[in-house]
């Protein structure tokens, strides 16, 4: 699967982040859906399903741990890049452990971000064919 086209959900309190991400997956040719909180994400995830979500940390009423472990509970496929400008090595371990598919701190690099929603996007085409073949 590649990035045009593809449906990214995008998970973050704060309205300008949701705004840069935006912008930036759409230059990628990507759909964009936005949420800011976990507990909306969670009700557009199931209303719109996208192919990955980028999911901030620190959110009130629903935070982005919370989110990763309702996903893996609810056995909700869907790889998610963790964005936070809270980054510390025990959070990226943490997210990872709860299935997360990556982890970026902010600021991020405009580039890295490209790359990593592109192997992401790439990883899920790779897992629909496995799936698929079986």
């Amino acid at each position: 699967m590649g990035a045009v086209g593809a449906r990214i959900l995008i998970v973050d309190d704060d309205a300008a982040s949701r705004r840069l991400l935006e912008v930036r997956l759409r230059a990628l040719g990507c759909d964009t859906i936005t949420a800011g909180d976990g507990q909306e994400a969670l009700a557009t995830l199931r209303q719109e399903p996208p192919a990955l979500m980028l999911l901030d940390l620190q959110m009130p009423r629903m935070g982005g741990m919370e989110v990763l472990r309702t996903l893996r509970r609810d056995a909700l496929d869907l790889p998610v890049i963790v964005i936070t400008a809270h980054g510390s090595i025990e959070a990226a371990v943490e997210a990872m452990r709860e299935g997360a598919y990556d982890f970026l701190p902010k600021p991020f690099d405009p580039h890295h971000l490209e790359i990593v929603v592109r192997k992401a996007l790439e990883h899920l085409g790779e897992h629909i064919k496995r799936k698929g073949a079986t």
